[in-house]
């Protein structure tokens, strides 16, 4: 071991001694003790490659983040001294410590050595999150060290734990250094086909060139549907150019429907280019005899047609596709195109009836749910004699739609219309139990206060229709309290935490949530916990969504108040306060606002350019920054949360002006402009605020106004008092059973 080190190690035990409290249950041997600042031994420094700073703390569990660093060095003979020595004195973290000793050793090429030290990491319980890193590093050094049947056999048994597309990779390597060129083309050809945008593509992509030539005849030919698949890849992310490409070379090796899917295919390339002129006369010239891919190119046609002239007439089309392809899912996706669009010009003497084919044809089919609630919706809102009947065949037959709290709400509507306060009642209370923290469910507490429903008697008809409604099983958050499994993750997390190694301690917890099949809750609080600590409230936020799913259908009481308080975070408080205050806004509103636009990331730049917390365009700041006197700002400054938040409240405040102090408007302008929202402002007449969101005819929109509202209304539960108003969390025991890992794993 390194003298200089040993002498750390030695001298800086007391400087650290409440750490080894801490560690006595995790690692019942060795010290973990602070570093000085700077490194013990000053290396000379290359100029191609920074030194990394040296590790945080050391001692037992320390060393494995001295031997990493030792790595990063290029010090590879030390950094196996420092790792096996950390295997025996930190045993709760050995697969740590066998996997940067099998990273040095594979360096120095003694190959055998990697096999020992990974065999170690495979034999982890519970599963270490290296283990898909320690297979394919065994493979290579199988391979590099010319022991080609050895890597086959171990591509074979660890290939589920090898995440995708580099198991395919490798598995194609195994197969071309034992000779068999059939099996290796098979595999490279699954990368190639199936991961096109990932960059093993491209060393599959020159493999095949390479092999294609020595096989000749015996090449195995490329099916039809991965040559489809590709090129549908490719159109998705965006990439026409090369989806084009891909399906002029498909198209002289197909036949049949596969021929007939991928000239469609090819027309669908110049719409989603921008050119959907040159889209529309290809289409119209296709001849195809496969049912399907004809329901396709009638469909895009469609399509076609309204992009080039939004008020353009195309019954003609929809009458072929209902004559020809009434059952169609390319017919269901042409009537909801078309309504939406007469919807967005609120046209909607062309819009319901569309709608209203749409649902009478495909009923219940998921993908027409969205017609089913436009109709829906237009029975209510015009009184309709069948009104409740709808909103009651909407419940039952889409019950995890998002629109079904609306649903439930207008019927609460209805019935309070009707005077039918039992009838409200046990649609508000359906409704409060299923969606809790959504924007309805505010509405329908407020209504709850109302006396005539607080007064009453939930109807049981209705109570009992909605209690046979087919809700989606939502179990109870499970036990915050760490069972067996998770206790073990969240030591060794807490242990890599304290040495400096933050990737790998969040790796740790990450690789728990998607594998061990319980307390993805746990996972999820403590990897947010890490995020606020290192001052990323975007992580955070992002864990809590990544890991503890369908917190939002959760009660307030099922889980603790540190939960939720990291749900909805409240950073740069001073300044949402302050420049609040200034613009006489709610600074929950504010933060609200900010947790949907960016989740307090301060660097959020999207696809239009609008930057920092609250998204601003430069376009929309610099008349903002005018105001204040700032002849100039530049994106540097809108990414600072001080003049953000300054300018971002200013426009609140504008739009408000504009508004007449209706927030709905409001928000709806700052996602969707001020200029579409002065419009849907004369959709009306709207009898209560919830009308006009439903009628904004942007899906994302509609949504933003909705999720901004419900979130105000909990930073305001969270923070508005001294004490939260948040009903107190009566903590769970744990679980007492160690589940099953996944057989598959998630990296």
């Amino acid at each position: 071991m390194n003298k200089n080190w040993e002498r750390i190690i030695r001298g800086s035990y007391f400087s650290l001694f409440f750490v080894g409290a801490l560690l006595l249950t995790a690692m019942p041997v060795g010290l973990l003790t602070v570093a000085p600042a700077a490194a013990p031994t000053k290396r000379k420094k290359k100029k191609a490659t920074p030194k990394p700073p040296p590790p945080k703390a050391v001692g037992a569990a320390g060393l494995i983040a001295v031997a990493q660093h030792e790595v990063q060095q290029g010090n590879f003979a030390a950094a196996v001294e420092y790792a096996t020595s950390a295997a025996s004195k930190a045993p709760s973290l050995a697969d740590y410590a066998h996997y940067v000793r099998a990273e040095a050793e594979y360096k120095l090429k003694n190959y055998s050595e990697v096999d020992k030290s990974v065999t170690q990491v495979f034999n982890t319980l519970p599963i270490s999150p290296l283990t898909g890193a320690a297979a394919a590093l065994v493979v290579n050094a199988d391979l590099d060290g010319d022991r080609p049947k050895t890597a086959l056999e171990l591509i074979k048994k660890y290939y589920d734990r090898i995440p995708q597309p580099g198991a395919d990779l490798l598995f194609a390597k195994c197969f071309r250094a034992n000779g068999d060129l059939a099996q290796a083309a098979e595999y490279y050809q699954r990368v190639y086909y199936s991961y096109p945008t990932a960059s093993e593509a491209a060393d599959a992509a020159t493999s095949l060139a390479e092999i294609k030539p020595k096989m000749g005849d015996a090449y195995p030919p490329v099916m039809p549907p991965a040559m489809l698949e590709r090129a549908e890849k490719l159109i998705r992310y965006h990439r026409p150019a090369e989806a084009r490409n891909e399906l002029a070379a498909a198209i002289p090796q197909l036949a049949g429907e596969q021929r007939d899917l991928a000239q469609v295919r090819l027309g669908e390339v110049d719409y989603f280019s921008g050119n959907a002129k040159a889209a529309f006369e290809f289409l119209t010239a296709l001849k195809v005899e496969d049912t399907e891919a004809d329901a396709e190119r009638e469909a895009y046609l469609v399509h076609c047609t309204r992009k080039l002239d939004s008020s353009a007439d195309v019954t003609p089309f929809l009458q072929e596709l209902e004559q020809h392809h009434a059952n169609s899912s390319w017919r269901l996706d042409a009537l909801v195109g078309v309504a939406d669009q007469a919807r967005s010009q609120n046209d909607l003497k062309t819009a319901i009836p569309l709608y209203r084919a749409c649902a009478t044809t495909f009923g219940h089919n998921p993908k027409a749910a969205s017609c089913n609630w436009r109709v829906a919706y237009d029975d209510y809102k015009n009184n309709a004699a069948g009104a409740a009947d709808s909103l009651r065949f909407y419940v039952q037959g889409f019950p995890d739609s998002e629109d079904t709290t609306d649903a439930l709400y207008f019927l609460g509507r209805y019935y309070q219309a009707k005077s039918d306060n039992g009838s409200a009642r046990a649609a508000y209370e359906a409704l409060l139990s299923h969606f809790p923290n959504t924007y309805f469910a505010t509405l329908a507490v407020q209504r709850m206060k109302e006396p005539a429903v607080k007064s009453a008697v939930p109807n049981p008809q209705l109570q009992a229709f909605l209690h046979d409604v087919p809700w989606a099983k939502r179990d109870q958050f499970p036990s915050f309290t760490p069972g067996p499994v998770a206790k073990k993750r969240l030591a060794r997390a807490e242990l890599l935490q304290l040495t400096g190694l933050n990737d790998w301690a969040e790796g740790e917890l990450r690789f728990g949530a998607r594998n061990d099949g319980e307390q993805n809750n746990v996972y999820a609080l403590q990897l947010a916990k890490y995020a606020w600590a290192r001052n990323a409230p975007d992580d955070t936020l992002h864990y809590i969504k990544m890991y503890a799913q369908g917190y939002l259908y959760m009660p307030l009481d099922q889980a603790p108040l540190e939960f939720w308080e990291l749900a909805f975070p409240l950073p740069f408080r001073s300044q949402i306060e302050n420049y609040s205050s200034q613009q006489n806004l709610d600074p929950f509103l504010v933060a609200a606002l900010i947790r949907q636009e960016s989740d307090f990331n301060i660097r959020e730049r999207s696809d239009s350019n609008a930057y920092g917390l609250m998204q601003l365009l430069p376009s929309t700041a610099r008349p903002l920054a005018r105001h204040f006197g700032l002849r100039r700002i530049d994106t540097s400054q809108l990414m600072t949360p001080d003049r953000n938040i300054q300018l971002g409240t200013y426009y609140l405040r504008t739009l408000l002006n504009q508004f007449n102090n209706q927030m709905e408007l409001v928000l709806a302008a700052y996602n969707g402009g001020p200029g579409r929202a002065a419009r849907w402002r004369n959709w009306g007449p709207f009898n209560e605020p919830a009308e006009l969101v439903e009628a904004i005819p942007i899906h994302e929109t509609r949504l933003y106004v909705q999720i901004v509202l419900r979130n105000a209304d909990v930073y305001r539960r969270l923070y508005a008092n001294m004490k939260a108003d948040v009903p107190a969390y009566t903590p769970k025991p744990a679980p007492k059973t160690t589940p099953k890992a996944k057989r598959k794993l998630h990296s």
